[in-house]
């Protein structure tokens, strides 16, 4: 099958231009009546361009290219590259697919080594046309994708929806369908916003092909009329033969005998017109068979004598292997050329990046070197300031606990002394007034009133020296003093507590007692003050195996969190009482949730207790 290419498509981009004979026969005219020596080389060289560009029949592409190239200066590399393009295309058209490759080859050559990207786009997708009208469908689409790497950077709409239709061609006849509807649908709207009809034109063609593959023979018929029909006024008689023999194909697989035939004479006429020898080889085996089913075998043997003559003259098979050891050397020259300047850049880059590698590590070593003296002194002045923080809070926390504890033990003492105070000496001395009165008969009423007054005080004295004295005294007891304390607090009817023990007889020393005791009154002044509990319970308990004590009481109340407690609020404070505990080589642990209350569980070692241990 003859591929359809956009050879003077991609060769230049006013395409409406391309097909307007009036203004390719003004341009002969101009070339060929006047005296050429009326126009400069620079006025020549555009005419040849654009002549070159405008025309369709191969030989006179050929021509105008050849003329190009004959009267261009060495030092007009653009020019240059246009007139191999345009020989390469006229030689591709005209069959000799080898001689077209060379120039088109030479042209992109000089295309990338201008770093003319246009014109390095256009030659890389004529190479590919040439693979194509070789059949040789894999390498044109490798070329047609490098094509389109570049086109996406440097090229405009215009190229990028040529590539994107040869590509759709490759793919094609490739027999991925749906990647050539792909990108045909993506090069319509490029060609309808650029305005370019031919290649609308275009697009509809090669997509009707693809529909006749898929067995939409309605719409691929539709659609090959079409593309004529746009093609017919821009006189693009090269791709209207070839969809003239395109529908002959269709038609003959719809056993439509005659209407294959009319196409394809109309398609192998244009052919010869424009000495296109791929199509016209194509058109006469098609009317070499269809000849022959109608039985006149003498057409059939005629056009089957023209495909043959046509074929030899077409280098088929050999040129495969020419023209892919010729792809192999150009882009292997390609390779030698990049790779030379490559390596003087990479030596340039390396030898810049050993400098830069050696001035990193210096500078790195010289700042790790002071980061790790700065970082060594830090260390070193911080566990010195924490030493010397350590100390003076073990100091003090030591002072402020022997402080605590002793003004303890003296409010403890003063309280005593006032107990026994009232108890002894004013208690002693109301019992002696009321026995004087007592003492006296017939009494008035004042004297009774008297007397009440005198039994009032000495009960009051009597609950005073009690209250100030409930505690641990001698030869009370750790625990007859905690069962007075709960007997006192269920008495004053604020909440409901209970109490349990179990020392198991264990017996500690006095100040050990007083400590216990102390702890359990901090805890329970504490629920009373701020828990507002209406439950406490009370437990102490000797452990044998761990030779320890455990104090436990738990409240319902709000609960709290322990962080927030201010240690400088007056009391012992249970930041105070953790110190204390510690002194006594103890653990307290603190639960509190203000759902379930607050337990607050004290370990005291049992010989801590049973030793006398200075605060």
């Amino acid at each position: 099958m003859v591929s359809i290419l956009i050879s003077y498509l991609a060769l230049t981009p006013q395409i409406s231009c391309s097909q307007d004979k009036q203004v390719a026969d003004s341009l002969k005219s101009l070339l060929e009546n006047r005296d050429t020596n009326h126009l400069t080389i620079e006025q020549k060289i555009d005419v040849l361009s654009q002549l070159a560009a405008l025309v369709t029949a191969p030989n006179e592409i050929l021509d105008y290219g050849n003329q190009l190239k004959s009267i261009i200066s060495n030092g007009d590399q653009t020019h240059l590259i246009l007139a191999h393009q345009f020989i390469g295309v006229a030689h591709r058209m005209k069959g000799d697919l080898k001689r077209s490759l060379e120039n088109l080859i030479l042209s992109t050559e000089k295309a990338i080594e201008q770093n003319e990207y246009h014109y390095q786009i256009q030659g890389y997708l004529e190479i590919a046309n040439t693979y194509t009208a070789n059949q040789d469908h894999n390498n044109a689409l490798s070329y047609e994708l490098k094509a389109i790497e570049i086109g996406r950077i440097y090229g405009d709409s215009i190229d990028l929806g040529i590539n994107l239709l040869n590509t759709g061609f490759s793919y094609y006849s490739l027999e991925k369908h749906d990647s050539a509807i792909l990108l045909y649908n993506e090069a319509e709207p490029i060609f309808t916003q650029a305005g370019l009809p031919i290649g609308n034109a275009y697009v509809t063609g090669n997509r009707a092909l693809v529909y006749w593959k898929q067995g939409k023979t309605k719409e691929a018929i539709q659609d090959l009329f079409e593309a004529i029909a746009l093609l017919e006024p821009l006189g693009d008689d090269y791709a209207i033969s070839d969809y003239h023999i395109q529908l002959g194909k269709i038609f003959h697989e719809q056993n439509e005998v005659q209407k294959a035939i009319d196409h394809t004479e109309n398609g192998i006429n244009l052919a010869k017109e424009l000495d296109l020898k791929e199509s016209i080889s194509d058109g006469a085996l098609l009317l070499s068979e269809l000849y022959q089913e109608l039985k006149q075998f003498e057409k059939a043997l005629q056009y089957h004598q023209e495909y043959l003559s046509c074929r030899d003259s077409v280098e088929n098979t050999e040129q495969t292997k020419t023209m892919a050891n010729m792809r192999t050397e150009f882009e292997v020259n390609l390779r030698e050329k990049e790779i030379s300047l490559l390596e003087q850049q990479q030596e340039l880059q390396w030898t810049y990046i050993i400098i830069a590698i050696i001035m990193f590590v210096a500078a790195f070593i010289f700042l790790l070197y002071f980061r790790q003296r700065y970082h060594n002194s830090r260390l070193l002045r911080e566990a010195e300031q924490k030493l010397h923080d350590d100390d003076i809070y073990k100091l003090l926390a030591s002072r402020e606990t022997q402080a605590l504890q002793s003004m303890v033990n003296g409010r403890d003492q003063e309280r005593i002394r006032i107990s026994q105070e009232l108890h002894n000496h004013f208690g002693s001395l109301f019992a002696s007034i009321k026995m004087n009165l007592n003492g006296i008969k017939h009494k008035s009423p004042r004297e009774e009133t008297i007397v009440q007054l005198v039994d009032q005080a000495c009960t009051d004295i009597r609950s005073l020296s009690h209250s100030l004295n409930m505690g641990i005294s001698e030869g009370f007891g750790l625990i007859p003093a905690l069962k007075d304390l709960v007997v006192h607090l269920s008495n004053s009817g604020e909440m409901q507590v209970e109490f349990s023990e179990a020392m198991n007889g264990v017996q500690l020393d006095s100040e050990g007692e007083i400590f216990v005791y102390r702890i359990i009154q901090e805890l329970v002044g504490n629920a009373l003050k701020h828990a507002k509990a209406s439950e406490l319970s009370i437990s102490v308990t000797h452990f044998d195996e761990e030779q320890l004590v455990n104090v436990l009481v738990e409240d319902n109340g709000d609960g709290f969190d322990p962080s927030t407690l201010d240690p400088n609020k007056t009391g012992m404070g249970l930041r105070t009482l953790e110190e204390m505990v510690e002194n006594y080589q103890g653990e307290i642990s603190i639960d509190s949730n203000a759902l379930r209350g607050t337990t607050i569980s004290v370990d005291l070692p049992l010989d801590s207790l049973r030793k006398s241990t200075e605060l």
